[in-house]
């Protein structure tokens, strides 16, 4: 399973090899931070490291920040459009409605008060998608030997999803935004993490068994995600959020 460590706000992924000597940190593509470490190395040590690369890890966050196109952010005006599982659906704003925020199916429909609505956008997705993404867990679960104890949507700032030493499986509540076979492949990722907490050969091996084309998966979230997300990736500084 993956081994991670919150530290400053922020999630380092913590992969070991017992090849390893020494210790070394990586701000990956997507903006996810992994630690390289020796088997032997405990918490105490790679917390105290950690820590003391904390100012280059920012300053590397702020360059990658700087270098990604920038999105325009919603107005939450009528006309607009947002994602759900790669459609996209028109904004009404009404005067009156019982939620601030609803969807029916056709278009979304955002209490004028309620405005602006990034808050309630980031609730129905965690809401809606909790659910919706418990039941793909269980259809893909089919395909791998190891079934999540727990299942949850968060904000993870720049990861897809991450998993848990005790078997829990974290999605971004952006995920909810793209197409269905690109969720359903951070959904595979995670699902495989849960018995190869690594990115090494066998993990790719079960991968490949699971999911054969993966790659194009891969290959599509990376390189057509920005077209549906309506809320871009941004790098996330709160504890809350971990």
């Amino acid at each position: 399973m993956t081994e991670t460590l919150q530290i400053g706000g922020l999630c380092f992924e913590v992969r070991r090899s017992v090849r390893r000597k020494t210790l070394s940190l990586t701000v990956d593509r997507g903006g996810e931070l992994v630690v390289h470490a020796p088997t032997i190395v405990n918490h105490e040590i790679l917390d105290s490291w950690i820590h003391k690369k904390l100012l280059w890890v920012h300053r590397k966050l702020a360059l990658k920040e700087e270098s990604t196109p920038k999105m325009r952010a919603p107005e939450y005006v009528s006309g607009e459009s947002f994602c759900y599982l790669g459609r996209r659906y028109g904004l009404k704003i009404v005067a009156r409605q019982e939620l601030p925020l609803q969807f029916d199916g056709r278009r979304f429909m955002l209490r004028a008060d309620a405005r602006p609505g990034a808050k309630h956008f980031r609730n129905w997705y965690v809401e809606v998608g909790t659910e919706w993404l418990r039941r793909r867990v269980d259809i893909l679960a089919h395909n791998v030997t190891a079934k999540p104890e727990q299942i949850e949507v968060r904000d993870l700032g720049f990861r897809w999803g991450s998993c848990s030493k005790n078997g829990g499986v974290f999605f971004n509540w952006r995920v909810l935004q793209l197409p269905v076979r690109l969720v359903d492949y951070v959904v595979m990722h995670e699902l495989v993490h849960l018995g190869e907490g690594h990115h090494g050969p066998e993990f790719w091996k079960k991968l490949g068994f699971a999911m054969p084309d993966w790659q194009r998966r891969k290959e599509a979230l990376a390189g057509k995600a920005k077209d549906y997300l309506v809320f871009g990736l941004a790098i996330e500084r709160s504890p809350a959020a971990t």
